[in-house]
C-alpha cells in the first residue's frame, strides 16, 4: 500500500490550483456580466462566444490529453506542460480581464477566450493526472484531490473577497473589480507553480501500450464507467454554471440586495471551503458515489426550496440560501476527479499504459461543455424568453422568470447528475483489487 504523502508535498502539489481557481471563477461569475453589462455587448453576443470558446475545447481537451500522455521530458510527465502554461495564462488573463474598451469586440473576447481555456486546458489536464499517479490507493487520491479542492476554494474565497474590498472601500466599478482579480491571477500564477515543479515527484512512463491507436479508442469507448462519469460532470458543470453565471442578477434585481452580492458569494465559498474536509472524512467511510449522490440531491433541494421562500429584499433567505448551497459546492467536484483518477487504473489493466492526461482531457471537455451550454441557454431564455434585461428596470414577471431560470437550471442539472452514478460499481474493494493486478505485474516486469 502506497505511504502517506507528506503535507508539504500535498501543499506544493495543490499550490497551483489557487490562481485556477481565482482565474475560472470570474469567468463564470462576473465576465459575463463585465462584457454585456459593463462593455456593452448584447448578452446573446456574450452567450455565444462564452459558448463558442468552450465548445472549442471539445477538440483541443482530449487532443491536449493525448499530447499530454505521450511527449514527455527527462524532467518526468507532467511537469514541463505546466512550465508552458503559466505564460500563455499571464498574456491571455491580462487581455480578458483588464482590456482596453475601445478595442472589445465579440471577435477579441473570442480570440483571448480561446486562448485563456487553450492555456488553462494544459495546465489542468496535466496538474490532475499527475494527481492520478502521484497517489495510487482508493483513500489516498480522496485526500489528495481533497486537498486540491480545499485549494480551490480558497482561490475563489480569496479572488471574490477583492471586489468586496473595493466596495467597502467605495470602489464600486466593475472595471476595477474584475482588474484586481486579473492582476492576483497574473502574480500567484508563477509564484505558485513554482513549488509544484520543484518539489512535487514526477516520473516518466514505465510501460507503454502494444495496443494499437484503434484498440486503444475502441477500449476507451467501451468504458461505460468513464461514461457514466463524464455524464454525471457535464450535469454538475452545467448546474454549477447556471448558479455562477446568474446568482448576481438574481441577488442584485431579484433580492434588490446588489450591496450584499459579492460579500454573500465570497461566505458561499468560506461555508465551502469549511465543509471540505467533512466530505473527504464522509467519503472514506461511506465510499464516494454514495456521497457524491447525497451532495448532489442536497443542493438540488435547497436550490429548489428558493423558489418557496425568495422575495425581494429579504436578506435572510439571501444569506441563508447561499451558505446552505455553498456547503455542497466542493463536494461533486472532488468526488469526481478521484473517482475518474480511479478508473484510469481500471483502464491500465485493459490496455496496458497509464493515460490518465487522456481520461482527465475528457472529464475537462464535459465540465467545460456543460458550463458553456449552461451560460449560453440561460441568457438566451432570460433574454428572449423571459424578458429580463440586465441593469435596467425589469417587470416582477421577469424578475420571476429570472429566479426560477436560476433555481430550475441549478437545481435539474444537480439532480440528473446523480443518475450516472446510481449503482456504480467501482468502490473501495473493487479498486484494490485493481491495484494488486497492478503491483503484481510491475513485480513481474521488474528486471
Amino acid at each position: 500500500m502506497q505511504q502517506p504523502l507528506k503535507p508539504s508535498t500535498l501543499a506544493a502539489y495543490s499550490g497551483v490550483s489557487l490562481p485556477m481557481a481565482a482565474m475560472g471563477m470570474p469567468i463564470a461569475v462576473y465576465l459575463p456580466r463585465f462584457y454585456s453589462e459593463g462593455l456593452g455587448l448584447s448578452l446573446i453576443t456574450v452567450g455565444f462566444v462564452f459558448t463558442l470558446a468552450r465548445i472549442w475545447d471539445v477538440i483541443t481537451d482530449p487532443a491536449m490529453g493525448y499530447l499530454i500522455d505521450r511527449f514527455e521530458t527527462r524532467w518526468g510527465r507532467r511537469k514541463h506542460w505546466i512550465a508552458l502554461a503559466v505564460p500563455i495564462l499571464v498574456i491571455s488573463v491580462y487581455q480578458v480581464f483588464i482590456p482596453n474598451p475601445e478595442q472589445v469586440s465579440g471577435g477579441y473576447l473570442l480570440f483571448w477566450l480561446i486562448l485563456l481555456y487553450l492555456g488553462y486546458t494544459m495546465m489542468a489536464i496535466s496538474h490532475q493526472s499527475w494527481g492520478a499517479e502521484l497517489a495510487n490507493s482508493y483513500d489516498e487520491r480522496t485526500r489528495l484531490f481533497g486537498w486540491r479542492e480545499i485549494f480551490v476554494i480558497a482561490g475563489m474565497t480569496i479572488v471574490l473577497a477583492l471586489p468586496a474590498i473595493l466596495e467597502w472601500s467605495q470602489i464600486d466599478d466593475q472595471t476595477s473589480k474584475v482588474a484586481s482579480m486579473g492582476w492576483f491571477c497574473i502574480v500567484l500564477f508563477p509564484l505558485l507553480a513554482l513549488p509544484t515543479l520543484f518539489f512535487v515527484p514526477d516520473q516518466q512512463a514505465t510501460t507503454r501500450s502494444s495496443l494499437t491507436l484503434k484498440a486503444q479508442f475502441a477500449l476507451l469507448v467501451s468504458n461505460q464507467l468513464m461514461w457514466r462519469l463524464l455524464s454525471a460532470d457535464f450535469l454538475a458543470g452545467f448546474a454549477t454554471a447556471v448558479s455562477g453565471a446568474l446568482y448576481i442578477f438574481v441577488a442584485s434585481a431579484y433580492f434588490q440586495l446588489p450591496s450584499h452580492a459579492s460579500v454573500a458569494l465570497l461566505c458561499y465559498f468560506i461555508a465551502s471551503f469549511l465543509a471540505m474536509p467533512g466530505w473527504m472524512r464522509l467519503a472514506v467511510r461511506y465510499g464516494k458515489a454514495v456521497v457524491l449522490k447525497v451532495a448532489l440531491v442536497y443542493g438540488a433541494l435547497i436550490n429548489l426550496l428558493l423558489i418557496i421562500f425568495a422575495e425581494p429584499g429579504n436578506a435572510f433567505v439571501l444569506w441563508a440560501f447561499t451558505i446552505s448551497y455553498g456547503i455542497a459546492f466542493g463536494a461533486a467536484p472532488t468526488l469526481l476527479r478521484t473517482m475518474m483518477a480511479d478508473l484510469t487504473d481500471l483502464d491500465e489493466v485493459s490496455s496496458g499504459e497509464k493515460r490518465a492526461g487522456l481520461f482527465f482531457a475528457m472529464l475537462t471537455t464535459t465540465n467545460k461543455l456543460g458550463a458553456a451550454i449552461a451560460v449560453g441557454l440561460s441568457f438566451a431564455v432570460l433574454e428572449a424568453v423571459v424578458g429580463f434585461q440586465p441593469g435596467q428596470s425589469n417587470s416582477q414577471s421577469a424578475l420571476d422568470g429570472l429566479l426560477w431560470t436560476y433555481a430550475l437550471g441549478t437545481a435539474g442539472g444537480l439532480l440528473l447528475a446523480a443518475l450516472p452514478v446510481m449503482r456504480y460499481s467501482l468502490d473501495r474493494k473493487a479498486h484494490d483489487l485493481i491495484r494488486a493486478e497492478l503491483e503484481a505485474r510491475a513485480l513481474k516486469n521488474q528486471p
